[in-house]
Formats: C-alpha cells, structure tokens, sequence
C-alpha cells in the first residue's frame, strides 16, 4: 500500500487555515497544521500575495500527493463572497502551478462526512477532530480543524469509501442511478437512494465524473 499525503485547505481572505494528513490502510494522522494569516493592516492585495506565496512554501516543504479544499460558500454577504474569491484564486492558482490534483467539497459534505450531520456547527467539528486524533491536536483555530476535517472527508470518500477515485463504490453509485432512471421512480427517490450511499453532489456532477473516469 501507498501513503498518500493530502494536504486540506480551509480558504479565507482572513485566515486560511491548512492541514497535512497522511493516509495509509484505511487510517489517518495528522503531520502538520496550522493558518496563514497576513497582516489585516495589509493592503487587501498585498495579504492576497502573502497567502500565495507562503502556500507554496508549504507545498514546496511538504510535498502532497492531493489537495482536499472547501468549496465557496455563498451565504455570506456579497462584500465578504468576493474577498473570499479572490483568496479563493490565488490558492487555485498556487494549486495549479504546483500540479496538484484538486478535489473540491461542500461544507456540507465535510461536516457530515466527521461529524454525521451536515448541519453540525464548526465547534461540533473541531470537538470531532479531536477525538479522532486526540494528543496530536492542541488549541486550534476552527479554521485549522476545518482544514483538518476538509482532509479527513477526502480520505474518508476517496480512500477508504471509493467515492470520486473510481472505486468500487463509485460504480455502485452509477449503477444505482441507471436502475432507479429505468424503473421511473423519480427524482426525489433517486436523490434519497443516493443519500443513503453518501453522495450529496448534483447528479449532473456525479455523471459527469463517472463519464470522465470511465474513458
């Protein structure tokens, strides 16, 4: 078997918090954490710079094999959302450059994948991520936890589930969606049949990856 290294990204235009999880036979520790915050008395795009530069020193020391990030999240005020964009940019960017493969999810997705429910609150999220690696965790930054739990819920729907790496489960998945299209149970069936093998992604999204991995 192979470690993978995963490196999980909480994005900020504030703090950015960050995560080095290695993962071997279904089973994870953590190397590294910590958050890059510039300074706030910055101009805006001086901080943007600061958060560039030293993602890739972190890439350049650790070395990861994956990148787990969160997604945007667009329930934040407009003036926030665009500031966490342009963060949101230069990692991709930083990300892009370093030739890193990206797996993108949902808050949603990582609070139920640690926690078991997609609504839990972000303290719910670190109290579970400290119990999961117990002594190695000390006082963190929630945007630290995120970012651990962000590569926790890459490990756990990629490399022990199968989901998004075109693993077993991944095809069960599609098969799934084919039978319940054929047997013309609809829509709201098909999106519970799916929940229950933990796919929370559009099912435009899921087909269009099992068409991609499939060639």
């Amino acid at each position: 078997m192979v470690v993978v290294l995963i490196l999980g990204i909480d994005p900020g235009s504030v703090v950015t918090g960050y995560s080095v999880v290695d993962h071997l036979n279904r089973k994870s520790r953590l190397i590294r954490s910590g958050c890059i915050q510039p300074d706030p008395k910055l101009p805006f795009q001086k901080r943007l710079i600061e958060i560039y530069d030293r993602l890739m020193e972190l890439i350049s020391d650790v070395g990861p094999d994956e990148v787990a990030l969160e997604s945007a999240f667009y329930g934040a005020n407009v003036k926030t959302l665009m500031k966490m964009c342009h963060a949101r940019g230069v990692i991709m960017l930083a990300l892009a450059n370093s030739d890193l493969p990206i797996f993108e999810y949902s808050p949603r997705e990582v609070k139920k994948s640690v926690v078991g429910k997609g609504g839990a609150s972000k303290e719910q999220v670190q109290y579970m991520v400290k119990n999961h690696f117990g002594a190695e965790l000390g006082g963190e930054k929630l945007d630290v936890s995120d970012a651990i739990a962000i590569a926790l819920c890459h490990a756990n729907r990629v490399h022990i589930a199968g989901i998004g790496d075109g693993g077993s489960n991944t095809n069960k998945v599609a098969a799934k969606i084919e039978s319940l299209k054929a047997s013309g149970d609809g829509a709201r069936k098909l999106q519970k049949k799916l929940q229950e093998l933990g796919v929370e992604k559009p099912l435009g999204d899921l087909k269009s990856q099992s068409v991609r991995r499939s060639r």
